[in-house]
């Protein structure tokens, strides 16, 4: 029943119409509320003057960053009620997760990221503590708690860095982005412009999502800002953020002083036949694709400026940026429908 059901989450959006996505996303939340409830449990007597609050996923899940984002307003949810977040992505598995352990871990979240923060103690817990601790709240995993607002909500997005700020990449993860972005080797006295595009459009005609930017889109725009964005005595180059080898290509073919990172990408044509950007693990496996994007969404998060129509990576570097964007530009190509 459940894997038909995850099947058909993926089948509908690009191929029915509207009525039938919008029913069967209605029966599809009927259906995890009732199968996985916010639930109170008690697994112990350790920590018995604190509450844990499991962040849990409904299996398998969702993209990475709208996983990311869904565990952001679990948390904010979680320290509201002063309660201690813990996210479980080893007993609720994802999409992410290997076969073996990485860095001692099969828990996707800590593959990447630190447990989030205690504020009173200091201290981030671990799944093995909280699963013998007196007093747990697990969460029900299906209701939306994050508020994709994009660049439109400040204190949204205030709060949605605090929660970034307050489980950060892990050690191996940090100095994997730092090590990336040491290696573009862009000069001093040179600002980016970030730009999150694809050279099709991937996502086709999947409801509700966003339509993307292509590079062909982005050509100009980018002469234009180059002009307009280049502050006095500093020098302007690119950031290319793009799944897609051929709008890679096409920007550097334009323009000097593009810079990108070697992740992995679909070649020509490659994309026509898949519906996200995780099917790049195909190339690279789950682990590898993964931090490697999430790198390249560090990388555009430390631009001085970035363009993209909306997204979950573009949505995410917008919030560890922290409003330190000297210009952020959202394109509207509108949603399909």
């Amino acid at each position: 029943m459940n894997s038909f059901l995850d099947k058909m989450r993926s089948w509908i959006p690009a191929h029915a119409p509207e009525w039938v996505f919008k029913a069967s996303m209605a029966v599809w939340e009927v259906y995890k509320n009732l199968t996985m409830q916010e639930q109170k449990k008690s697994f112990g007597d350790k920590n018995s003057d604190k509450t844990f609050f499991v962040i849990r996923l409904y299996p398998p899940a969702a993209g990475f960053l709208a996983d990311y984002n869904y565990v952001l307003g679990y948390m904010k949810y979680a320290y509201d009620n002063g309660w201690i977040p813990v996210v479980d992505m080893k007993n609720y598995q994802t999409l992410y997760n290997e076969d073996h352990p990485i860095h001692g871990t099969t828990n996707v979240w800590e593959y990447f990221f630190e447990q989030p923060l205690d504020p009173a103690t200091g201290k981030r817990y671990t799944l093995e503590e909280v699963y013998q601790s007196k007093n747990v709240i697990l969460s029900n995993g299906s209701d939306q708690r994050c508020n994709f607002t994009g660049d439109k909500d400040p204190e949204v997005l205030k709060w949605q860095h605090e929660m970034a700020m307050r489980a950060p990449f892990n050690a191996e993860m940090q100095a994997y982005a730092d090590k990336v972005k040491a290696s573009l080797r862009v000069p001093e006295n040179m600002d980016l412009i970030g730009i999150a595009m694809r050279g099709s459009d991937l996502n086709k005609r999947f409801y509700g999502h966003a339509v993307q930017l292509t590079a062909d889109e982005a050509v100009p725009l980018l002469q234009e800002r180059l002009q307009s964005w280049k502050k006095e005595n500093r020098e302007l180059g690119i950031f290319v953020k793009s799944e897609e080898q051929t709008a890679l290509d096409l920007i550097a073919s334009k323009f000097e002083n593009v810079f990108y990172s070697d992740s992995v990408r679909f070649k020509s044509g490659e994309s026509d036949h898949v519906n996200r950007s995780s099917d790049l693990t195909n190339k690279s496996g789950k682990y590898e694709n993964t931090r490697q994007y999430l790198g390249d969404i560090y990388l555009l998060s430390q631009c001085d400026c970035v363009i993209s129509t909306m997204n979950n990576g573009y949505y995410t570097a917008v919030i560890w940026n922290g409003g330190k964007f000297s210009h952020l530009e959202t394109i509207d190509k509108g949603r399909y429908k």
